[in-house]
């Protein structure tokens, strides 16, 4: 719904034409919301969900947005961001769940889901007919357990899929079963027939990395930021890159006590309008981590409490985050200083992992 909630209301005299950024927030332990949001931090729609959300995929031709459920998700929600009008939710097919990415492919003819068998675990990748109502018309297989975040490189044709490879229990998400024996990978799959064209590992001594979100570097480059499941005492690399066709992932090094801020855990990534600065989010540590992808050189970090919320704004080396315990801010690379975008409504978002930018 448009404008219609209390939240949205506080904010309508601010209202802001276009929306800029779409994330998912909590406003209780029952009312979940979609909430697009401008520039200068006007909340511009406020769309009721029927779960908690996390990621969202954008059509390039109609501009409707899709908000996937939080895995195990059972719901996939789209929405009109200009008006905020509901216009379909996907129900979760019997035996799979949502695992809160997807994206549209084939000039926007399929929209492609991350998704679990919700009986083995196995990685699975939704088809579904956006011209038809959604209809579920197919699926492919990831690769993998525990597909999370997918891309399509900019050929549009192939999609790459972070499997993250923990097997966890449908019925109770948050207990991992196989931590000693997961296998993260990255698969590259061609979209038009779901053929495997590549399925790269890391090394035997980073296999409790977990691959789980990407970025896309206007060269074809995926920038790769994962979450660790060994001791937490040990401090490893948590970022990689890779191009279709190397042989191998490369790993990002960054000096201590830059990675130890991270504490082991990154939660959103993106990459800058000129494809010059990374960053990523970790909510464990309270910081926004940078890098220089032409030198691959570590910039440092910025502070902000349960940052994870990541996006490009359209400047250079400058992104847009949001926290868990509330509020917005854009942070410069050069700066590493967050200011707030956020006024009363948007300050008190409880705002989840991720953040889609549109019309930036």
């Amino acid at each position: 719904m448009a404008l219609t909630t209390p939240f949205a209301r506080s904010m309508r005299a601010f209202a802001h034409p276009a929306v800029r950024y779409i994330g998912a927030r909590t406003a209780s332990p029952q009312a979940w919301f979609a909430t697009g949001f401008a520039g200068d931090g006007a909340v511009v729609c406020d769309v009721a969900l029927p779960g908690r959300g996390h990621g969202f995929a954008k059509h390039l031709r109609t501009g409707a947005v899709v908000a996937f459920g939080r895995r195990p998700g059972t719901f996939a929600t789209v929405f009109d961001p200009a008006t905020g009008q509901p216009l379909k939710t996907i129900a979760a097919a019997d035996d799979r769940r949502f695992c809160g990415h997807g994206l549209f492919a084939r000039n926007g003819a399929v929209l492609i889901a991350t998704e679990l068998e919700y009986s083995t675990g196995d990685g699975i990748l939704g088809l579904y007919d956006s011209g038809d109502g959604y209809r579920r018309i197919g699926e492919y297989r990831s690769g993998g357990l525990d597909p999370h975040e997918i891309l399509l490189l900019p050929d549009s044709v192939i999609l790459v899929v972070a499997n993250g490879g923990i097997l966890t229990d449908p019925d109770a998400p948050g207990i991992k079963l196989n931590r000693d024996s997961m296998e993260s990978s990255l698969a590259y799959i061609d979209t038009r027939d779901g053929a495997m064209l590549a399925r790269l590992r890391l090394p035997d001594e980073y296999a409790q990395l977990s691959l789980r979100h990407m970025a896309m570097v206007q060269d074809g480059t995926v920038a790769v930021a994962m979450q660790y499941e060994g001791p937490s005492a040990d401090c490893v690399p948590l970022v990689a890159t890779h191009r279709h066709g190397d042989k191998a992932l490369a790993l990002l090094a960054a000096p201590d006590p830059g990675l130890s801020r991270l504490r082991n855990y990154c939660g959103s990534v993106a990459v800058d309008t000129a494809s010059r600065v990374l960053a990523v989010t970790s909510p464990v540590g309270s910081v926004t981590a940078f890098w220089d992808l032409p030198s691959r050189r570590f910039i440092g970090v910025a502070e902000m409490s349960d940052v994870c919320g990541l996006a490009a704004t359209g400047r250079d080396g400058e992104f847009v985050i949001t926290s868990g315990l509330g509020g917005a801010a854009t942070v410069k690379a050069v700066e590493r200083a967050a200011h707030s975008v956020s006024d009363g409504a948007l300050a008190a978002a409880r705002w989840d992992n991720h953040l889609l930018p549109i019309g930036v």
